[in-house]
């Protein structure tokens, strides 16, 4: 990237494009800050992070060694040691000259030396990173690492010597991961931690399309909608399989949807005991016709069916209703309770001689002035999946571009960590179907789909699909009375 020479942090030549992403990214000099640098293959991501890296290594000083981390130690010699040397159109070096630095081998790890600042100790993600404090630490890829990396490299993070203390990531997003989870629009709520995330597309890598004009396309040509969405656009996506769920976080992860105690509560239950998982709703008359409010929801691990209805009870039964309304002698929720879920919860669980229904009707009935459990579940019935699936969709958006389910969003201090139905909008994001079956994908020790599976069951109850039927005999020239 032409640019002049970036003498802040090392004489190189390479600096970031001016007024772009990549640009704020590399002059965040936010103290503590985590930043991320998503982008599409050959955006200009691992540039920046050899150039971050560099200034920060210079900012801190000879004396304060940083840490490097790659998903696989040959990862570094491949690809970032191939970055460093890498040359413009005339063939001068963007980076470093071969004298201006050194890297060495070590057991498990290698260092990277160089004229301009501290070391470089350059770990594997595969191994437990451990070692001196760092004053700053760089990792590419980390998408591709497990969530015990971050943390230790997190844990890293405290030379307290170091002039600017900084966590720098950059890749190219692999789904939906931890990745996701901690930098997306929602970490930034008050007080959280200065997460940064910024986004590179390869379409605007203008030195790379003027000398790749068909590079693109090439990508575009061989990839899912998905799979474009990440490797060019740079985005978070959905990379494991076909959505179950037609969910679009910005269009039903709404603020502003409140309780209406004058209406019942719709709990809906799935019986798992990792996670436990309780959906509370309402229907509200809406615009297009009653609507689906995901307004709560209790998902517990390592619980079962009698903690879960005691959180319920805690947050919505007689004494909980007694304080936020101001009336005594109320049983619970002034509009009562409906309950819906797995029928097989009919069934005697291996804890005890009752079932996780007679344990709900137990525990729950006496709470709330009005209480029932929904025909589907006394008749046994569970709705083929397809069908519970269908209907979630079509409340999701129908033909006619009509919303009619929304998930409440509430963020606290610490962003989505604190919101009780964020689980549920990432089950509808990351549920997919089994490879060429129209069936949900639940393969041994997954979690995530509960939430969405014990939602799905109010759904389909009180909004079933009801396909168009045609009059045996009939044509369109009768059917328009012609």
């Amino acid at each position: 990237m032409e640019s002049e020479v970036a003498e802040e942090f090392c004489d190189v030549l390479w600096a970031p494009y001016d007024h772009t992403a990549q640009g704020e990214a590399f002059d965040n000099d936010t103290p503590e800050a985590r930043i991320l640098v998503k982008g599409g293959f050959g955006s200009g991501k691992t540039s920046w992070l050899v150039g971050k890296c560099l200034k920060l290594s210079s900012v801190n000083g000879a004396e304060i060694d940083g840490l490097f981390v790659v998903p696989k130690l040959d990862h570094w010699e491949e690809t970032i040691v191939e970055t460093i040397k890498s040359v413009d159109k005339n063939g001068r070096r963007w980076f470093l000259e071969d004298h201006q630095f050194h890297t060495k081998k070590e057991r498990t790890s290698f260092r990277f030396q160089w004229e301009g600042g501290g070391d470089w100790v350059v770990r594997s993600a595969m191994t437990r990173i451990v070692g001196k404090n760092a004053g700053w630490v760089g990792a590419d890829e980390p998408g591709l690492n497990a969530y015990k990396a971050y943390k230790d490299m997190v844990a890293r993070l405290r030379n307290p010597a170091a002039a600017l203390r900084q966590l720098v990531l950059a890749g190219t997003p692999e789904g939906l991961n931890w990745l996701s989870e901690l930098f997306n629009e929602e970490a930034q709520a008050p007080g959280a931690l200065p997460y940064f995330v910024y986004t590179l597309d390869t379409r605007e890598n203008t030195e790379l399309m003027q000398a790749h004009p068909g590079y693109v396309t090439d990508i575009l040509r061989n990839s899912t909608e998905q799979e474009a969405a990440a490797y060019v656009a740079g985005q978070f996506s959905n990379l494991a399989g076909v959505l179950v769920y037609q969910f679009d976080r910005k269009r039903h992860y709404v603020e502003g949807l409140e309780f209406r105690p004058d209406l019942p509560l719709r709990l809906s239950f799935d019986f798992n005991v990792d996670p436990m998982a309780c959906t509370i709703g309402q229907q509200i008359p809406g615009r297009y016709g009653p609507e689906a409010h995901f307004l709560d929801a209790v998902i517990q691990n390592n619980s079962w069916t009698p903690e879960t209805c005691a959180e319920i009870i805690r947050r919505y039964g007689r004494e909980a209703s007694a304080q936020a309304f101001g009336f005594r002698g109320s049983r619970g929720w002034p509009g009562g309770a409906i309950c819906y879920g797995d029928a097989t919860g009919n069934a005697r669980t291996p804890n005890s001689n009752k079932s996780n229904w007679q344990w709900i009707k137990e525990l729950l009935g006496p709470e709330f002035p009005t209480f029932k459990i929904h025909e589907s579940v006394t008749r046994g019935f569970n709705p083929p999946e397809n069908a519970r699936t269908d209907a979630v969709n079509v409340l999701l958006g129908n033909g006619l571009g009509q919303t009619r389910l929304f998930v409440r969003k509430r963020l606290g201090p610490l962003g989505v960590s604190q919101d009780p139905c964020y689980p549920l909008v990432r089950s509808f994001e990351q549920t997919i179907k089994a490879p060429g079956t129209t069936q949900i994908h639940k393969p041994a020790g997954e979690t995530h789909t509960h939430p969405s599976d014990a939602g799905g069951y109010w759904i389909a109850a009180e909004f079933p699909v009801l396909r168009p039927s045609i009059v045996s005999g009939a044509s369109f020239a009768n059917i328009d009375g012609l």
